[in-house]
């Protein structure tokens, strides 16, 4: 789109006023209208933010400088995946590691939740997933070289089964231990390793009990101890097992015992370690039974690594009262007494946990995750014990979040910016701009103001570029400029309320207008309040030719739904159309020559457009889709009377699917052209389009990936 040419706010301040308000209405046909021919879109890569993840849910150590932690992970589509990362005594280095084939969408959640290595070349790592809806087991094997994916049998007649934790003392012997579920009721489980594959075990329950296997660990092939209990949703009696080579034995045990994890240095020395009605506990097993022991501090305990009777580390979280933040927590067992200690945490987190630890040669790694509040994406977490805990640098892979992009302008075939936000890993939405060289897109750094409370504002709608060296964007972080190197925060426009739409004529003149018809106008050095649009619902979008030209749209009285700047004041403009008129996106050429689109609302939505040839607005018929239950444009550009093109998204069904669209005028009539759609997503959008020749657009918008984040959507056509 040219400099002057207006460039409007996305779907999600303007468009429109009830796009998806008409949910439930018959389903009919649209005025319909074939696709041109030849003419078809396509999509372009389109770069989104991404943030730091991963959560550790084990961790083993075969020496002080070979431990492995597993986990979880988003990936950058946003499908959770299997996380492993190696540590080396220096740096921790992320693992490739398999997922289950149908590890396609987000339900299916592979989580590896127990890792046990033995040996610098073997570690056994098993978790769950979920498929069609039950839970599976899954069970990975490292020999030195890569993670390599091993079937463990399903327990026939289950409704689901699932591998919590696992304990190796060589690579031909491993106990793995979770739960399985015959006709609804969870009943204990394990499985064995004998270097080649993995046969299930039944351990015993208790009579009528729900058991849930959480903790396991073995000393030998003919003895291993193993702790577990109910469900969050099934609360059931503590078990604790042990493994004398040959079968499960029931031990006795406090009823009242949460076990996360337990670690046996012999037949006659373990520690087991959770919480007892809220309270850290820990319990003690001298080869006969096991003796409860007092554990300090608020925390819950979930991991625990012993090397011998008089060393053990402890780990966990707790919620600290005074500062409203769950962080981690840590116990010193010295053969004696267990004694409070203080890992450190992250300075930007307000939840931390370590959720497992690993001791070797007097030194210990735990992990764990982080996040910047509850409910925020978890952020891999790593810290090591020589005498002190320190923060390690944990591999936190790159995960997905939400991106957006509200609008785009672009001065040649070589330059454009498009602008919108994202969210960080707290979820707050910042500043998000992307520019075009002609080959690709980049990401440009942009400041995110914060507001008077500290929280940070919520993007960027609207871009006007005049030149490569020149650019304004608004949204409600105020305003920003683009002076062909950096982004720069400018003092908000004063018109109290949010700047949706911009356009400039020229670097020392542009408008800004707020959704309420507030005005705002830049002199070149500042901008200031200029006299509002009044009389409007709301004004949608602004289209400047020179600092005595510019013309509003949007939805304003009935048959006025626009508005001419004479440089001085505002004067309503009569336009055409029927009642549920709402003009979104307007571009101008000339004081004579101006295209406004929208759409008009009813139990069918259908496009709009309208021309303005100086004397009066009359309405240009547009087609939509076959079948349209509510087509809307959302933006237009135009090079010349004979040439626009205009953008929104089709909706074929009441189930808000919407699908992207497109149309061209070439002076006379409107034609359909084909765009791509993500047809696996629910939100194909485009909100915002410039072009800089008649067969050379480019549009933005929002669509989905596969894990159902909002992404980037860019696309280019005539």
């Amino acid at each position: 789109m040219q400099g002057w040419s207006c460039q409007r706010a996305g779907t999600r301040a303007v468009a429109g006023l009830a796009a998806f308000a008409l949910i439930g209405a018959v389903l009919a046909a649209g005025t319909g209208s074939a696709l041109a021919s030849g003419s078809v879109w396509t999509r372009e890569t389109s770069p989104n933010v991404t943030v730091p993840g991963g959560r550790i849910e084990s961790i083993s150590c075969s020496s002080a400088t070979a431990c492995t932690a597993v986990g979880t992970n988003v990936d950058t589509a946003g499908i959770k995946v299997t996380l492993a990362e190696r540590w080396n005594g220096k740096i921790w280095r992320r693992q490739p590691t398999p997922n289950p084939p149908e590890d396609t969408a987000p339900g299916v959640a592979p989580d590896l939740l127990g890792v046990s290595c033995p040996a610098l070349s073997f570690c056994a790592a098993v978790g769950a997933y979920s498929l069609g809806g039950a839970q599976v087991s899954i069970a990975e094997v490292w020999k030195g070289h890569v993670w390599a994916q091993e079937p463990v049998p399903f327990v026939v007649g289950s409704e689901s089964a699932e591998m919590n934790q696992v304990s190796c003392t060589s690579a031909r012997f491993c106990e793995a231990v979770g739960s399985y579920t015959p006709f609804g009721t969870p009943l204990a489980l394990a499985a064995t390793w004998n270097g080649t594959s993995w046969r299930l075990q039944y351990p015993p329950a208790p009579p009528g009990s729900i058991v849930n296997l959480d903790a396991v660990s073995c000393v030998s092939p003919t003895f291993c101890e193993a702790w577990g209990g109910g469900t969050p949703s099934s609360p059931g009696p503590s078990v604790a097992e042990r493994w004398d080579g040959k079968s499960w034995h029931l031990q006795a045990v406090s009823a009242n015992i949460t076990v996360d994890s337990v670690s046996c240095v012999s037949a006659r020395f373990c520690e087991a370690v959770g919480a007892a009605a809220g309270i850290p506990d820990a319990d003690v097993w001298n080869g006969s039974s096991w003796r409860a022991q007092t554990m300090p501090g608020p925390g819950t305990m979930t991991g625990v690594s012993c090397t011998s009777s008089s060393f053990c580390e402890a780990v966990g979280g707790f919620f600290n009262t005074s500062t409203n933040e769950v962080q981690s927590d840590a116990a010193l067992w010295n053969g004696k007494v267990w004694s409070a200690q203080l890992p450190p945490n992250p300075a930007t987190a307000g939840v931390t946990h370590l959720n497992a630890v690993s001791c070797s040669a007097g030194v210990c790694e735990a992990g764990g995750n982080s996040a910047a509040a509850q409910g925020s994406p978890p952020r891999a977490l790593a810290e090591g014990w020589n005498g002190d805990w320190r923060m390690q640098n944990a591999v936190a892979p790159a995960g997905a979040t939400d991106n957006s992009l509200s609008a785009v302008s672009c001065v040649t075939a070589t330059f454009c910016e498009a602008v919108g936000s994202h969210s960080d890993s707290a979820g707050n939405a910042l500043n998000l701009a992307e520019t075009w060289n002609g080959t690709a897109w980049k990401i440009q750094a942009t400041p995110s103001p914060l507001s008077p409370s500290g929280l940070t504002f919520d993007g960027l709608d609207a871009v006007s570029c005049v030149s490569t060296d020149f650019c304004e964007a608004v949204g409600p972080g105020g305003a920003a400029v683009w002076n062909g190197t950096s982004w720069k925060v400018q003092a908000t426009p004063p018109i109290n309320v949010t700047p949706i739409s911009v356009s400039c004529a020229t670097v020392s003149f542009c408008m800004t207008t707020s959704g309420s018809g507030g005005v705002a106008i830049w002199n070149g050095a500042s901008w200031s309040a200029g006299p509002g649009v009044s009389g409007f619902q709301q004004v949608a979008s602004v289209s400047c030719v020179s600092a005595s030209y510019c013309e509003a749209v949007g939805g304003g009285p009935q048959g006025e739904n626009a508005a001419v700047w004479n440089g001085a004041s505002w004067s309503p403009q009569p336009t055409a159309g029927p009642a549920g008129v709402v003009l979104d996106a307007i571009s101008c050429l000339a004081v004579n020559s101006c295209e406004a689109v929208g759409a008009t609302f009813g139990p069918i939505t259908v496009t709009l457009a309208e021309t303005w040839n100086g004397t009066s607005w009359a309405i240009a018929p547009t087609p939509n889709p076959p079948a349209t239950q509510s087509s809307i444009l959302n933006a237009v550009s135009c090079t010349s009377a004979a040439s626009c093109t205009a953008v929104g998204q089709n909706q074929f069904t009441n189930l808000g699917l919407t699908r992207t669209l497109a149309e061209v005028w070439n002076g006379k009539t409107w034609s359909l052209r084909s765009t791509p759609s993500n047809v696996n997503a629910g939100e194909n959008i485009l909100d915002d389009v410039s072009c800089v020749t008649s067969a050379g657009c480019t549009a933005v918008g929002t669509t989905q990936d596969s894990g159902l984040f909002q992404t980037t959507l860019i696309e280019a056509g005539d």
